[in-house]
């Protein structure tokens, strides 16, 4: 897969959001020439979505439902996105 369809998959699976076209920026930087994208790709969406995990679980904790919501959306993207690139 060329850098440009590996970007065209991704917008179609999350592009059109801001959190959305955050993670096909930060992916397309990275994107791996020598066939390796896909595991770079999965290692950072991994990444992102622990993080976003620890964020929503601390903010539900604290009672603070909409923070909590707000990384509950970005986790349902970027699961999306690793999706689209599984």
């Amino acid at each position: 897969m060329t850098k440009d369809e590996f970007k065209k998959v991704l917008e179609t699976a999350v592009g059109g959001t801001a959190y959305g076209d955050e993670i096909i920026a930060d992916l397309v930087a990275h994107f791996d020439e020598t066939g390796k994208y896909a595991q770079t790709a999965k290692d950072r969406l991994d990444e992102r979505i622990a993080t976003l995990t620890g964020w929503e679980k601390k903010h539900t904790a604290e009672g603070e439902t909409a923070k909590a919501a707000e990384e509950a959306e970005k986790i349902a993207i970027a699961k999306k996105a690793l999706a689209a690139i599984a």
